[in-house]
């Protein structure tokens, strides 16, 4: 069977990889490099640097989330054994985002040292980015009110702000009821987590010098939505995704497409700065996995 789906597997990788080059070059035919590029070196390196240290709390934050769920498996990690194990699912995630990436490997590790059953810890995964996923869907429908594009009936969305947590209350309630006490907890969490890299994004837009700041909504906005195209796997690892995103938004909602990439490309460039502590544990794997053991 291993063999077999091995086929499969290296034609959806090959097809990510030709999806994500060709939106990429798609997007360079509409931007302008060298603006991007000038946008990118002239950004405020203080506001950069706060900017990284924000998103690292925010996934220190993720973090404790994910542990909420992995003691409901139960798995008895240490809030300073997990945060190794998920910054090396980081780094993993985002340097092999078409094999097995982070998520994978955390549950071989749970299921080969601990006898964790693969499905109580993939449920555990699966529910933790649910929780994010239904959060930004939430901050989403809040920001849809304040984007300067007329959409009919917009002052009606504020009513769907609750229905992304009340749907994601129903799916663990009916498919994942083993985390549904977490619900309450791991929702405040993922408030957090979005709340902190919203303020992340914020400090992004200072860096780039961004002074109209009734705008802000609009790039937030943006910010979210591309959050949520980037986990469509359709792309290899989301890239190319969240800049078509800031790309065709930045046109819609007529914003300075030049500064829509270039939060992009600052915002991917964050993520990768954050996960490179990461490869820490893979140089030493057997290290990491006696904490796990213990």
């Amino acid at each position: 069977m291993k063999k077999s789906n091995r086929p499969v597997k290296t034609l959806k990788l090959i097809a990510k990889i030709l999806i994500s080059v060709g939106v990429l070059w798609y997007i360079t035919t509409k931007i302008d490099l060298s603006e991007i590029g000038s946008a990118i070196t002239r950004a405020n390196l203080w506001f950069l640097f706060l900017s990284l240290l924000i998103y690292m709390i925010s996934q220190v934050a993720s973090s404790f989330r994910l542990n909420i769920l992995f003691r409901l498996i139960p798995v008895q990690l240490s809030e300073k054994t997990n945060l190794k194990l998920y910054w090396l699912g980081l780094f993993y995630n985002l340097f092999l985002p078409g094999g097995v990436g982070g998520d994978g490997f955390k549950i071989y590790l749970l299921n080969h040292y601990l006898k964790v059953p693969v499905k109580r810890s993939l449920g555990a995964i699966f529910a933790d980015r649910l929780s994010g996923l239904t959060v930004i869907m939430t901050f989403i429908l809040m920001l849809l009110y304040y984007i300067d594009y007329s959409i009919p009936y917009k002052a009606w969305m504020v009513v769907l702000i609750p229905f992304p947590l009340l749907a994601l209350n129903v799916f663990l309630r009916w498919v994942l009821p083993h985390f549904l006490r977490a619900f309450a907890r791991i929702s405040i969490w993922s408030v957090v987590v979005q709340g902190v890299q919203m303020i992340s994004a914020v400090c992004l837009l200072y860096a780039l010098g961004v002074k109209d700041f009734g705008r802000y909504d609009d790039y937030l906005f943006l910010f979210f939505l591309s959050s949520i195209m980037a986990s469509v796997p359709v792309t290899l690892g989301g890239i190319g995704a969240r800049e078509f995103t800031f790309l065709m938004g930045a046109e819609y909602l007529d914003l300075q497409v030049d500064t829509a990439v270039a939060l992009s490309l600052l915002f991917f460039m964050v993520s990768v700065v954050c996960a490179l502590p990461g490869l820490r544990y893979t140089l030493k794997p057997r290290k990491l996995l006696m904490n796990i053991k213990d």
